[in-house]
């Protein structure tokens, strides 16, 4: 068993290993370490490091083995998005107000996370207040592909995808308030889980409870290289805090209960305003190939409905004319804020004479939107979509303007319209492009039916391989 083949390790194997001490929990924790170091300095992923603290916990668990040994997460070593709040830890929410701030208590993922046992290695980057579809902010820079340093891992938990995809960290942590959660998850190749609203607290997060008309759209949930690895982290983060108002009470349903036979699966790779290419497609197709013999039905959607959905989203984000984002600035005590940042108020300039009539009109299309969307679940039970039109976008282009439209890679029905449904989606590597880049697909089930999504994806991942290495990952 060599150090490589370690850091490579499922969730489940490394508990194993770690509780019939094959391994200490400091070695593991060390040889994360050093893998982080290997490989950090051309990915920028890992922004603020931990690792004396992290050595010396791991140091009381194995001293203290038979007290620890029973926690769920016991001495799994992970990194946690620098857009939760973290005890003592320098947490910037990727703007430069809090370059030095230090939260006196922890959000409620890190505090769930470190009582089940898990190690904090250190923070990972994103973009300013995570309002962005790559990771690039003024206090720590970009974050590179460990696929290839010329592109993007994607946003806004980047830093989280990158290092997971190069063996750093076991888990990370993500955010989705448009894409946030599966735009990495594609990027870098590994699985991401975009729970249903309200599964997980949003407390000592950048976006939280406290959103205004947004609220709705930002969920939290895991990120690993393995599906199952999901499974146990997200029945960890979720649950009432009695803090955040949304939180649901009912934990993930087992996925396997499911049976894939019983399964109706719609799928689509294009929509009025956008189609993936060719790679993207073929990836689509194989899915549906190894997915046809196992499952009652198969065949492609119309989009009509969904495609309503990336406007509302926008309407919602952009109502109160940014007002949450200048909150966030203002709490923060940042004077200049990220151009992304910029970018968001000058878009929001056209909703300046908005009234409270048609306030209350949006949010009748936001209600009857969400009904009438639900109906795709009269006929199918999962739907597959693309996460993006393509992979192995160059550093710049998601964010780049393009005919005054800033977002018109991300713009479309592939992602902002199931922030606006609430729907639970899992993201996981089902292909790899022709230049050698992964390929995501969204894997999209209804409202609590998250183990359904989980269910599928376990059986495209043994399929089709899903995660690999990158190829430098190892010195």
């Amino acid at each position: 068993m060599s150090i490589k083949e370690i850091i490579t390790y499922p969730l489940e194997d490394l508990l194993k290993i770690i509780k019939n001490k094959t391994i200490s929990v400091e070695e593991l924790v060390n040889v994360h370490i050093k893998q982080i170091q290997n490989v950090n300095d051309s990915l920028n992923a890992v922004v603020q490091e931990s690792f004396n603290t992290a050595i010396t916990q791991a140091k009381s668990m194995d001293n203290d083995f038979n007290n620890h040994k029973s926690l769920p997460l016991f001495g799994i070593p992970f990194t946690l998005k620098d857009s939760f709040d973290t005890k003592n830890l320098i947490s910037t929410w990727g703007t430069e107000g809090r370059k030095d701030f230090k939260p006196k208590e922890n959000s409620s993922v890190a505090e769930r996370l470190i009582n089940a046992g898990a190690i904090l290695l250190g923070k990972t980057n994103t973009p300013e207040f995570t309002m962005g579809g790559e990771t690039d902010n003024v206090i720590y820079g970009r974050t590179n592909n460990p696929y290839d340093l010329n592109i993007t891992p994607g946003g806004s938990s980047g830093g989280a995808a990158a290092i997971i995809a190069s063996c750093g960290s076991v888990f990370d942590v993500g955010t989705d308030t448009g894409g946030s959660i599966r735009m990495p998850a594609h990027h870098c190749g590994i699985a991401g889980l975009k729970p249903t609203f309200g599964r997980v607290p949003r407390t000592g997060h950048a976006i939280s409870f406290d959103a205004g008309p947004s609220d709705l759209l930002t969920s939290i949930g895991p990120l690993a290289r393995y599906v199952d690895d999901l499974i146990p982290l997200i029945n960890i983060l979720s649950g009432p805090d009695n803090v955040d108002p949304t939180v649901l009470l009912n934990k993930i349903s087992d996925p396997s209960l499911i049976n894939t036979k019983d399964l109706r699966i719609g799928y689509y790779h294009s929509t009025d305003s956008i189609s993936a290419d060719e790679d993207t497609i073929k990836v689509i197709k194989n899915v549906c190939d190894a997915l046809n013999s196992k499952v009652k039905s198969i065949s492609e959607i119309n989009t009509e409905i969904i495609s309503k959905g990336d406007s509302i989203a926008g309407n919602i984000a952009n109502y109160d004319k940014r007002n949450y984002l200048k909150q966030l600035l203002e709490k923060s005590n940042t004077n200049t804020p990220h151009k992304w940042t910029q970018a968001r108020f000058d878009i929001a300039k056209e909703y300046d004479n908005k009234t409270a009539i048609e306030m209350s009109e949006l949010i009748q299309d936001l209600n009857n939107y969400q009904s009438e969307s639900l109906s795709y679940f009269n006929d199918y039970d999962v739907l597959i979509a693309p996460v993006l039109h393509k992979s192995g976008f160059p550093h710049g282009e998601i964010m780049d303007a393009r005919e005054g439209d800033w977002n018109y890679v991300t713009k479309g029905t592939f992602l902002r319209a199931y922030n606006v449904t609430g729907w639970p989606i899992l993201t996981l590597r089902c292909g790899t492009s022709s230049k050698g880049y992964p390929i995501g697909l969204q894997i999209i089930t209804a409202p609590s039916n998250d183990h359904v999504a989980l269910r599928v994806g376990q059986v495209l991942e043994k399929e089709l391989g899903g995660w690999i290495p990158p190829k430098d990952s190892f010195k």
